[in-house]
């Protein structure tokens, strides 16, 4: 049998040499052929090429954002959906509240709990993605693959060792902070008073790779970021490694900037003023998605490519995103907050799956184990809290997936009841979603009026109640996914279950990253350019001061962040160890 095999290896190979020689003889083009001829041997019979992996990336995009979600259709993405329609659509599919965890989530297959990134990285804090975690980039680089990122980095930049190309990345162009003027490429309010005792800093934050890019100025992000990505493209089309592009967008997180061209199609149409621009905002994404997909298929190398598109958490209702029918917003662990946008294309997908929804369970931390393991074909890592969901998605099998855990903290002893003292959190497991603490509670909802246009209301609740265990909420998300009836107080058997796979986890979870924001951080002692202002600096050595400690109180020690002042200050110091 092993013999027969090699014989018609041998003989096919034999005959393509064959054929090698008569080009070379009759062309007499000598060496240029063979090389051609000994490609085409290696791409036909060598081990075959990994697919090229696309992750794009939109920032605060909303469910009600993409036309094929969008009941009423006041916002018009006729790429996305076709690319979503013609692929699997992740309609089960679950991100962090915030854009940090998520993007944190992403790059090292953790639970937030897990990689101690739980909070948005401010512009001056001296935190960062720790670096004992080795992350996407870095592990896909060992599988053979080259690694770009194009857009927003948000997960930290305080020391040299926190930046992209120090992480795993071949190239970056884009910046680091969590948002930026379109045009002029700054983070930060410019009517702040330019003082170094200032806390809310602001400053230009355009790189190439490690190196200011100031050239780039008056060019709005979104076009700068599809053309980056496009060149990328076109540089990999002699190349025979296969790539792993990460497109992350600043669209369509404010401030709301568009050209004037991609609003007027709304003019008449959408009354709301920050809609009206965020839908603008969000059509120009469309179109440069467009052109990213048109130069795939112009150079070939959509054959070889697996494309997935998602929102980094809930639209931001109050920047002009709709998250109808789901409840919530950014920032919240209501669905509306963490249930986002996603897809997956790619002519590698099975026949069957293209055009259809995918209705397993996924979380953002999939995606590492799925691309590196499905995908690169390494393999598997039981450190990991992702899941590899490739053959699930590629080929509509049930989801290996049972329970995700959203956020998990506080104190994880019980009282003598068995119920947790100040534990807060949420998960789900199965069909059910369980949330302790008020994070969820204050909504901004959209809601259609009689004339059938989009209204922004606050919905009201009792401050002084904001502890109390009426918070507490338990939905069978399945048949209830607008989370409108609270089985807290009922399903008593399923609530001990989930209770107590959030204890686990609550006993799982490592430091987090403190929340430090420092002066030396500010921009104008560095030329009015946010960049690295630390040599060397360890978060699990620091320990804070008094002052650092008045400050986190009076900052962070609000309302919505948790469960009262005594749960948040009980939180800060568990940091300390």
């Amino acid at each position: 049998m092993t013999s027969n095999l090699c014989m018609k290896s041998c003989i096919v190979i034999l005959s393509v040499l064959s054929i090698a020689f008569i080009v070379i003889i009759s062309t007499g083009k000598g060496m240029d052929n063979v090389t051609r001829v000994v490609k085409h041997v290696r791409r036909e019979f060598g081990p075959q090429k990994k697919p090229n992996i696309i992750f794009i990336l939109a920032d605060d995009l909303g469910w009600n954002d993409v036309s094929y979600h969008n009941s009423s259709c006041d916002i018009h993405t006729p790429n996305i959906d076709r690319l979503a329609k013609e692929g699997v659509r992740l309609e089960n599919y679950y991100a962090q509240s915030v854009c940090t965890p998520s993007r944190a989530s992403f790059m090292t297959g953790l639970y937030k709990s897990r990689h101690g990134l739980e909070n948005v990285l401010a512009a001056g804090e001296a935190g960062c993605l720790p670096n004992n975690l080795e992350i996407m980039p870095q592990i896909l680089k060992r599988h053979g693959y080259t690694t770009h990122l194009v857009g927003k980095w948000h997960l930290g930049f305080s020391r040299r060792n926190c930046l992209p190309n120090q992480r795993g990345f071949d190239t970056f162009l884009g910046f680091h902070n969590g948002a930026l003027d379109y045009y002029r490429h700054t983070h930060g309010n410019p009517s702040q008073p330019k003082d170094p005792e200032v806390k809310h800093f602001v400053g230009f934050d355009f790189w190439e790779n490690e190196k200011v890019a100031e050239d780039y100025t008056g060019q709005y992000a979104t076009h700068i970021f599809v053309k980056r990505a496009q060149e990328i493209i076109a540089n990999h089309t002699q190349n025979e490694e296969p790539f792993f592009l990460f497109l992350s967008l600043s669209a369509v997180h404010a401030p709301l900037l568009v050209p004037q061209n991609y609003i007027e199609q709304y003019e008449g149409k959408i009354t709301d003023q920050k809609r009206k621009i965020y839908a603008g905002m969000t059509s120009c994404m469309d179109e440069g998605i467009k052109n990213l997909t048109d130069t795939l298929q112009r150079l070939d190398v959509w054959k070889d490519t697996v494309l997935v598109f998602s929102s980094d958490n809930g639209g931001a209702v109050y920047e002009g995103a709709s998250n109808i029918p789901l409840l919530g917003h950014k920032g919240r662990f209501t669905e509306g907050g963490i249930r986002v946008v996603g897809f997956v294309n790619s002519p590698l997908l099975s026949k069957q799956v293209q055009g259809t929804n995918y209705t397993g369970l996924m979380g953002v931390a999939d995606w590492l184990p799925t691309f590196v393991e499905g995908i690169a074909g390494g393999s598997k890592d039981p450190k990991l809290d992702g899941v590899n969901m490739w053959e699930s998605i590629r080929y509509g099998t049930s989801s290996p997936r049972k329970e995700y855990l959203y956020e998990v903290g506080g104190n994880c002893d019980w009282n003598e009841d068995d119920e947790p003292l100040t534990m807060y959190g949420t998960i789900r497991v199965g069909d059910w979603k369980l949330h302790l603490g008020a994070g969820g509670i204050n909504q901004r909802i959209w809601h259609t009026d009689k004339d059938h246009r989009m209204r922004l209301t606050d919905m009201e609740i009792d401050f002084n109640k904001m502890c109390s265990s009426e918070f507490n909420t338990l939905h069978n998300i399945r048949l209830d996914p607008y989370e409108k009836h609270n089985q807290y107080q009922k399903a008593h058997n399923i609530r001990a279950t989930l209770l107590k796979k959030l204890k686990y986890h609550c006993r799982r979870k490592v430091p987090t990253v403190p929340k430090i924001e420092r002066k030396e951080a500010n921009p104008i002692l560095r030329e009015g350019v946010f960049s690295p202002w630390l040599d060397d600096w360890n978060y699990l050595e620091w320990h804070p001061t008094s002052a650092d400690k008045k400050y986190f109180k009076s900052r962070y020690c609000t309302w919505d962040s948790f469960c009262g002042c005594t749960g948040s200050f009980r939180r800060y110091r568990s940091r300390e160890t």
